[in-house]
């Protein structure tokens, strides 16, 4: 498996949506972003690049969450699956905020007038 680049995957934040405030490379397989939605909500991105990710991962991210009070907290499996610890890990933690992914989600664009949160469904005429 290639090394993780944060260029790389700063450029695929930028892409989604989100405005990026810091990004550590932790380990040689494991980056942390700090991203920003055009709402102005702050997530947390751990990137783990490795083929299977547990539960300790899981742990790492939650602890993190605790100590930077972010909205979301994404654990990022690049290359790789969630296994069965890492998915009940994540169900025994009972944080809504935390997610698992394969792909990183777009950023939410749902705001209206300063107002986080409060989505708009636009109907083409």
């Amino acid at each position: 498996m290639a090394p993780l680049s944060i260029r790389d995957f700063t450029l695929e934040a930028r892409t989604a949506g989100y405005q990026i405030l810091a990004a550590e490379q932790l380990r040689s397989n494991r980056l942390l972003m700090t991203l920003s939605e055009p709402s102005g909500v702050i997530t947390l991105v751990m990137v783990q690049a490795r083929a299977l990710i547990g539960a300790s991962d899981v742990q790492d991210l939650a602890q993190i969450m605790q100590l930077r009070h972010p909205a979301r907290g994404i654990l990022l499996a690049h290359g790789g699956v969630f296994s069965a610890t890492a998915q009940q890990t994540l169900v025994e933690l009972g944080d809504p905020r935390v997610r698992l992914c394969t792909v990183l989600p777009t950023a939410s664009r749902a705001e209206v007038e300063g107002v986080p949160g409060l989505a708009v469904k636009r109907v083409s005429t």
